[in-house]
C-alpha cells in the first residue's frame, strides 16, 4: 500500500512547539491569554484576528518547525510500516509566507529526526486531494478535520488523526487517537 502523511501534528507536535510561542506573544499584544482552551490557536484560541495570526506564523512557523519533537511512536510505526512492504509518502503543506524554504527546513529536520520515508511532496493547498491522486495515496492520515472531510468527499480515503485541538471536528470522521491505532488502521485494510 502507499500511505499518505502528514508531517504537522501527524509526525511532529506542531502544536505542542507553537502554543509556548503564541502565548508569550499574547503577553506582549493584549496579555488576554487563552479565550478557549479546546480550540486550535488559529481557530480561536486567543484573541487574535486571523491577520494577527497570520502575520505571526509568518515571523515564527519555519524557525519553530526546525525544532519540533515528533509525536510519540511516529518513527517506530513508521518504520514497522516500511519493513511490512508499505510504501511512505509524506505530503504537507508548507508555504510561503510561513515557510520561506519549506522544503529544505523539511528535509533537514526529518534527517535529523531519523525519519524515513519514500517521497516528499510539497502540497500547494492544505487540500491534499491533488497529491494523493497524482502519488496513488491509498489511504492519508491528517490531523485538519475540515480537509480530511473535503478529502473524503472527493474520493481520498482520509483518516484524521487525533489532537487534543480536533477533538470536537471529528464527528463521524475515520479517526486514529496514536501511532500504535494509526499501524492497525493499515494493516486491517491491507488484510481486505
Amino acid at each position: 500500500m502507499i500511505i499518505g502523511l502528514d508531517i504537522d501534528n501527524v509526525i511532529s507536535d506542531f502544536d505542542g512547539g507553537m502554543k509556548p510561542l503564541f502565548l508569550k506573544e499574547d503577553k506582549n499584544k493584549r496579555n488576554t491569554g487563552v479565550i478557549d482552551a479546546n480550540l486550535h490557536y488559529m481557530k480561536g484560541m486567543f484573541d487574535w484576528s486571523d491577520e494577527e495570526v497570520e502575520e505571526f506564523l509568518a515571523v515564527v512557523c519555519e524557525d519553530c518547525a526546525k525544532r519540533l519533537r515528533i509525536r510519540r511512536g511516529a518513527r517506530e510505526y513508521i518504520n514497522k510500516l516500511i519493513q511490512d512492504g508499505h510504501e511512505i509518502v509524506l505530503i504537507t503543506y508548507r508555504k510561503e509566507p510561513n515557510f520561506l524554504n519549506g522544503e529544505k527546513t523539511t528535509k533537514d529536520w526529518l534527517k535529523a529526526k531519523k525519519i524515513n520515508y519514500h517521497k516528499l511532496v510539497l502540497s500547494a493547498s492544505p487540500n491534499k486531494t491533488e497529491e494523493c491522486r497524482k502519488n496513488n495515496i491509498d489511504i492519508m492520515f491528517d490531523d485538519r478535520a475540515g480537509y480530511v472531510y473535503k478529502m473524503r468527499e472527493e474520493g481520498v480515503n482520509c483518516v484524521l488523526v487525533l489532537t487534543k485541538y480536533n477533538l470536537k471536528e471529528r464527528k463521524n470522521l475515520p479517526h486514529v487517537g496514536s501511532w500504535k491505532e494509526l499501524y492497525n488502521c493499515v494493516n486491517n485494510l491491507s488484510l481486505r
